[in-house]
């Protein structure tokens, strides 16, 4: 069975040609009930039908016609394959062996135009533990250099069957403020404020003039011209600015700032957020957070509290999660645990669910993603249980339509030893 829109919908993708080139398997699954994190709500009692890689019919007692594998769903709960709005996923391996990290660099004169796009290593160990958990893709971000500008971020499918997981190579544009801008830029939040200000004003004379500058001519600007031209996209609002920020009154001056030069704002970390909520919201700026984090890690962070997710949802803010900032990688899929404590103080559930699905797609422009609809990629996650509730399990996990193993380094070390008394060569004894 062919869908009339899928054509379009692919061409539309920003995902590399060598994503576009999967064929996956035909699917139905049956009697499931569908969190669909659309306008739809939840849906009991749901069939759902995808093929190509894409969702073709959603409804109850489908019966679509062609080849197609059926599963039974009855008892089980479905959900958009969940996503980590903040991860190093595929840069760091292990953190204290330098080279397995590829999330930052020390040029001077690559800020705001690294771009960890290249670094990323799709055979990461980290990427089947993650996705057999249930997170289909991630958002890596790189971390702070020696510029106040990070550098750019990419989305990737955690894949199984391709070496390539590359959706979107520049998603976002990353940079500090508050303590950590600061002190990489002259001790005080005032030149901070002054650094990124000036860059962005420079960026855009350049972008508007770049004519009358030519290569191997002494530019006098305060940032590298490499990363002057990366801001383009940011002032183009092609991406957004992603501004590490907690404290209240930080917060509401990268609103100003952003105003001024009319850019796409997210702010993350997003501490005290809560305290200026209606002016986010206002400002239509999203926040990315953990909403374990609980107690006050710095004084930039000091009125920090577990129901601040719930207190900017009803502001109007859109929320994306990310997870405890240690485990925010190898252990990226907890950013579900982190959605639950979010929604066990006081954040309704499905909106729990669009923080860690569609609003981050939605946030960083991976199109066709994070919702159960007609339309969209067949990322889905077949649930023993509440998919909020840390103690359920995912079962089935499908990314762009396949089907992948639900295995890692973690299942096939427990297997090889889960039983020892027949194994002839052991490497322990117990």
């Amino acid at each position: 069975m062919k869908f009339p829109m899928t054509s379009i919908l692919i061409l539309g993708l920003s995902a590399s040609s060598f994503l576009l080139q999967i064929k996956a398997e035909d699917y139905l699954i049956k009697n499931a009930t569908l969190h669909t994190a659309s306008d739809q709500g939840v849906l009991e009692n749901s069939d759902i039908f995808f093929s190509d890689g894409f969702i073709m019919q959603i409804g109850k007692n489908l019966k679509p016609s062609g080849n197609y594998q059926t599963i039974d769903a009855s008892g089980k709960q479905v959900t958009p394959g969940l996503i980590n709005a903040s991860t190093q996923i595929g840069l760091v391996e292990i953190d204290a062996a330098s080279s397995s990290v590829d999330s930052t660099t020390q040029l001077k004169q690559q800020g705001a135009s690294f771009s960890i796009a290249p670094a990323i290593h799709f055979a990461s160990t980290v990427i089947p533990q993650n996705r057999i958990n249930g997170l289909t893709r991630a958002i890596v971000k790189p971390v702070g250099g020696t510029s106040i500008f990070h550098g750019q971020g990419s989305a990737i499918a955690l894949l199984s069957s391709f070496t390539n997981g590359l959706t979107n190579k520049n998603s976002a544009l990353y940079a500090s403020y508050g303590i950590a801008g600061a002190n990489i830029s002259g001790g005080s939040r005032a030149s901070a404020y002054t650094v990124l200000d000036q860059a962005l004003s420079e960026a855009n004379y350049l972008r508007h003039n770049r004519n009358r500058y030519l290569p191997g001519f002494d530019w006098h600007f305060s940032q590298s011209v490499q990363d002057l031209d990366a801001l383009k996209q940011v002032l183009e609002k092609k991406i957004p600015l992603v501004i590490q920020v907690h404290r209240s009154d930080d917060i509401l001056q990268m609103i100003a700032l952003a105003k001024k030069h009319d850019i796409r704002l997210v702010i993350s970390g997003a501490s005290e957020a809560w305290q200026v909520a209606d002016q986010l919201a206002q400002a239509n700026v999203a926040v990315i957070m953990d909403p374990i984090m609980n107690l006050p890690g710095s004084f930039e962070a000091l009125a920090v509290r577990l129901d601040g997710a719930a207190i900017l949802n009803r502001a109007g803010v859109k929320l994306a999660f990310t997870g405890i900032d240690w485990q925010s990688t190898h252990n990226a899929y907890l950013v579900r645990q982190s959605a639950g404590n979010a929604v066990a103080y006081g954040l309704p559930a499905e909106e729990g669910l669009k923080a860690i699905s569609r609003n981050t797609a939605e946030i960083f422009g991976i199109e066709n993603y994070g919702q159960i609809k007609v339309g969209m990629q067949a990322d889905l996650v077949i649930w023993d249980g509440d998919p909020l509730e840390i103690t359920s399990m995912a079962e089935k996990v499908f990314i762009m339509g396949q089907q992948q193993p639900m295995v890692s380094r973690a299942t096939r070390l427990r297997d090889r030893y889960w039983e020892l008394d027949n194994i002839s060569q052991k490497a322990y004894t117990r």
